[in-house]
């Protein structure tokens, strides 16, 4: 027995690993019962709805802003299994699941390829402890696109290593397809692919690949990206969104536009000082011994003028992180927001990572292995005093940045996950105390990772690994509790999730209208056609109303209630802040018989209402 478990002892640790990535995605699934951020997760649903044949155009035009598509075909097929919105959610988290599962082998691919003297169940480890960085499980119960984009990264990466390493058409094309996928996921990636197109002209350039292979590189992106823009327009046109330019080039004009002024440049030194010292904060200094990694490799090409093992791959990693880092930076800068601070500005402006999760885990692996495997010398010393210098430099710009905001509540935690572990010693936002755990913990991992004696690296290594395990799980675990899941059970326990159930089991093909509050809160229009995917639900103003007409649903708010005038109007179901209502004596007879209910009648009594 115990010589069959060592023998399959790789692949049994991959299982183990396995299944804790999963579980660490699916953990809150019993709570994952309806959608819950924003509007993003509207906007990826919409697209998906359409894909497999319904029209959500009049609840969704003219309010959402333009969503990619990419996670949205992945979606589409839940729509075929299942009209139950809360089987097809969950469906969606242990799809998040797979797609967490998929990227931890290709992260142990990566790991393989850059590192092949290396045990492989060491690098199984570290690719573990990589994959469960906390913002990554934090998204993990969120139906949106950031799980699929991190395999999509991920993928782009393990491709781009085996290319390096056998350079040929056919992998070239793989490539290309990738980097389309990615944007296609997420426009944000447009870092990503600006640094691929970079690297294909540098490698044509110093004659590394031929004309045959640069062009496998690059058509079928150019041939993608140019579809793309037709199929945006028809999915603007078509789902009523608009042609607005929302997370386009278009969308940033006036923050590239302020660059040209002093105030803008020192808006885009806030805004990414701050995004530093949050990535660095979280991994602990991994995300600069990434970066150093890739510079090193890079300048050592530059001195020797001779390329070393995977010096396009490190110079590829480096430029599409910087484009990442900066393209997230400009997106941030908003007047409103970084330039007029007073108390109750949003902290997520200044500390807003999520846009960069999407290439923060090369860094992580990098990172790590760079540590791992580096001899204390003076380049390590002078490196390590130029991290401390860097980040005490980003912290002085970011608390001279937050001193005049108090509202430190003001905070969205799945958008800056990886450091709610200052959640246990302040209910509140504090700078001090990550800053302090942050330091603290990357000083016990550069001393685990470099003093140690030669024959324990190893042991060294799985527990610096297991270390950092124990602070990520747990942090993204309750940072996806308190940013997602109480949003959730929020909305169930309005009692808006009960209303639609009672509304679709009488609706059949009646019409339903939503009517918009004094707030213009259009989001309980989303959420009532999202829930009711067979019918078509209007969204409409309560002066707009067919009153003439008979035989429909209305979902109004509770305020509203008075302004129905007239005796046709049927008191269906109600929740905290909504009711459903059923206009005509003919369909109030008729949903009465079929839910065993007696429908108040409008106007309602004190008592009723």
């Amino acid at each position: 027995m115990i010589k069959a478990v060592r023998k399959h002892s790789f692949v049994l640790l991959f299982l183990m690993y396995s299944i804790i990535i999963f579980i660490s995605r699916i953990w809150y699934i019993r709570e994952c019962n309806t959608l819950a951020i924003r509007n993003d997760e509207y906007g990826y649903w919409t697209h998906a709805a359409l894909f497999s044949g319904h029209d959500w155009s009049d609840v969704f035009a003219g309010h959402m802003n333009w969503y990619s598509y990419g996670y949205s075909l992945a979606l589409t097929p839940l729509f075929w299994l299942t009209h139950n919105l809360r089987i097809m959610y969950k469906a969606a988290i242990v799809l998040n699941g797979c797609f967490a599962v998929l990227s931890f082998g290709l992260c142990q691919g990566c790991a393989k390829i850059l590192s092949p003297k290396t045990d492989r169940r060491l690098l199984l480890t570290v690719s573990f402890m990589v994959c469960v960085y906390a913002s990554y499980i934090t998204q993990g119960p969120v139906a949106w696109s950031e799980s699929f984009l991190y395999l999509m990264v991920w993928l782009l990466m393990y491709l781009y290593a085996r290319f390096e390493t056998h350079p040929s058409a056919h992998f070239g094309a793989l490539l290309s397809l990738c980097v389309a996928g990615c944007y296609i996921t997420h426009n944000r990636t447009i870092g990503i692919v600006a640094a691929y197109f970079l690297i294909v002209l540098f490698l044509r350039l110093t004659d590394a690949i031929s004309w045959k292979i640069l062009a496998a590189m690059l058509l079928p992106l150019v041939v993608i990206l140019f579809l793309n823009v037709n199929i945006k327009t028809w999915l603007c046109i078509i789902e009523g969104f608009g042609l607005k330019p929302k997370n386009g080039l278009g969308a940033q004009k006036e923050h590239l536009l302020s660059l040209l002024t002093p105030d803008g440049w020192w808006n885009l030194i806030r805004s990414l000082g701050g995004q530093m010292w949050c990535l660095m904060t979280s991994t602990f200094g991994l995300l600069f011994w990434g970066l150093s990694c890739c510079a090193s490799h890079v300048l050592r090409a530059l001195r020797t003028r001779k390329a070393g093992p995977h010096m396009t791959f490190y110079l590829f990693t480096m430029t599409a992180s910087a484009a990442t880092f900066l393209v997230s930076a400009i997106s941030l800068i908003d007047p409103a927001s970084i330039t007029n601070l007073d108390s109750d500005t949003d902290l997520s402006y200044f500390i807003y990572t999520r846009y960069d999760e999407c290439i923060i885990g090369i860094l992580l692996l990098l990172g790590f292995l760079y540590l791992a495997q580096h001899k204390m010398d003076l380049k390590l010393i002078l490196l390590t005093a130029g991290c401390v210098i860097l980040y005490a430099g980003m912290c002085v710009i970011l608390s001279v940045n937050l001193q005049r905001i108090t509202d430190t509540w003001h905070y969205r935690s799945f958008c800056a996950a990886g450091i709610g572990f200052y959640r246990l010693v302040s209910e509140e936002f504090s700078m001090g105390w990550c800053t302090l755990i942050g330091s603290t913990l990357f000083f016990i991992l550069f001393i685990m990772l470099l003093l140690y004696k030669r024959q324990y690296r190893k042991r060294y290594a799985v527990t610096a690994c297991l270390i950092l395990t124990a602070v990520f799980i747990p942090t993204g675990l309750y940072s996806a509790w308190i940013g997602t899941i109480t949003s959730q059970l929020g909305k169930v326990s309005c009692g808006n999730l009960g209303m639609y159930y009672q509304l679709k089991d009488v609706a059949g093909n009646r019409k339903i209208y939503c009517t918009l509050d004094d707030t213009d809160n259009f989001r309980i229009a989303y959420e009532l056609q999202v829930n009711l995917i067979d019918n078509h639900v209007y969204s409409i103003t309560l002066e707009d109303l067919p009153v003439k007409e008979e035989d429909y649903f209305i979902c109004c708010s509770n305020g509203d209630l008075n302004n129905f005038h007239g005796n046709d109007y049927y008191l269906l179901a109600q929740s905290d802040a909504y009711a459903v209502l059923v206009k005509g004596d003919g369909l109030a007879d008729e949903v009465s018989q079929a839910s065993g209910q007696n429908l108040k009648h409008l106007p309602l009594s004190r008592n009723d209402s």
